[in-house]
């Protein structure tokens, strides 16, 4: 049985994105919804939370264990061309779930910060290392994907976790400028990929949703940063809606791929877009167009986490999740 740990996949740190993302997508979309359907918002936040939070747990002690009885394959992560950017999938799903807490503690306490200045270092330190690997090393162009918008732009996380803590703008700000330098540079090279080279493979189609992320990450990050948005905060979140309509045109594409672990690109950035869109109806306008987009964004994320954690349970329950690539 142990021997399968050998086989642990880092990519299901991104169910965990998921859920959590979820999460806070539940808890924004309660904050302008009645009191009664609030309550019911707030009850699946934190149901969503707590199962985020446990799959971490589970997750991350699995992967421990397996660095040490098999170190080969923990260094096979570290210098694979693909599961090296899943790596960053670790401290951001930390991030996400201190976000996550951040809402439902009554103070922020010490300790709590102490595991955001952590996993900020960690971030920090994946970043590093997966930018020295890239300028090291040949990359074979044509395994280039939005996965790799992963290691570098998750920096645009730590903003958002340390949205109600009193941490120094000048930290936010660094990892903010990271992120939106490396989705700039990175959203170039891999759409000219995307266009003049060989299709993505099936398995790699379901990441063309990371596109959403940046952009509607960035929106909630200005806010939390400089406390108000403006007209150039609404040309990004439309950046991230009109990827969302490119996306929802090419849905025929998304119906005849089979499962893999990369389903999980679905929902991240499905609830960074709700999460976007009901920060920009409560802070900057009561537009019903936000609200209604936050509340679409909600359901399609909670219908893509839904659809893709039964889909892993079962994969997982037939054997097919901890197996050699």
């Amino acid at each position: 049985m142990y021997y399968k740990l050998a086989y642990f996949p880092v990519t299901l740190f991104t169910s965990v994105m998921g859920i959590g993302g979820l999460s806070i997508a539940f808890k924004k979309v309660s904050l302008f919804s009645n009191i009664l359907f609030s309550s019911f918002l707030n009850i699946s936040s934190m149901i969503f939370g707590i199962l985020a939070s446990i799959i971490f747990i589970v997750l991350f002690i699995l992967y421990i264990i397996r660095m040490f009885l098999y170190i080969d394959f923990f260094k096979e992560d570290l210098s694979h061309q693909i599961k090296i950017n899943f790596l960053s999938s670790i401290p951001i799903s930390m991030l996400i779930l201190i976000s996550f807490w951040s809402y439902y503690v009554d103070y922020i306490s010490i300790e709590l910060k102490i595991i955001f200045y952590f996993t900020s270092t960690l971030q920090l330190v994946t970043t590093l290392y997966v930018i020295s690997f890239w300028l090291r090393n040949s990359m074979n162009n044509i395994l280039l994907s939005p996965a790799w918008f992963i290691p570098v732009v998750g920096n645009l996380i730590v903003p958002l976790a340390a949205h109600s803590m009193d941490i120094p703008k000048e930290l936010m700000l660094f990892f903010f400028g990271i992120g939106c330098f490396f989705w700039i540079i990175l959203t170039a090279i891999i759409i000219q990929r995307l266009i003049f080279e060989a299709n993505l493979e099936q398995k790699f189609i379901p990441t063309l949703f990371i596109f959403i992320a940046p952009p509607s990450i960035f929106v909630v990050d200005f806010y939390i940063i400089f406390g108000f948005y403006n007209e150039f905060s609404l040309i990004v979140y439309f950046i991230g809606l009109f990827f969302i309509l490119i996306l929802f045109s090419l849905i025929k594409t998304f119906f005849n791929i089979g499962f893999t672990l990369s389903w999980w690109a679905f929902t991240f950035p499905l609830c960074a877009f709700s999460v976007a869109s009901s920060d920009l109806y409560l802070l900057y306008s009561n537009s019903i167009i936000y609200k209604l987009l936050g509340i679409f964004g909600l359901i399609c994320a909670f219908l893509s986490v839904f659809i893709t954690f039964i889909k892993t349970s079962i994969a997982i329950k037939n054997g097919q999740i901890f197996i050699m690539d």
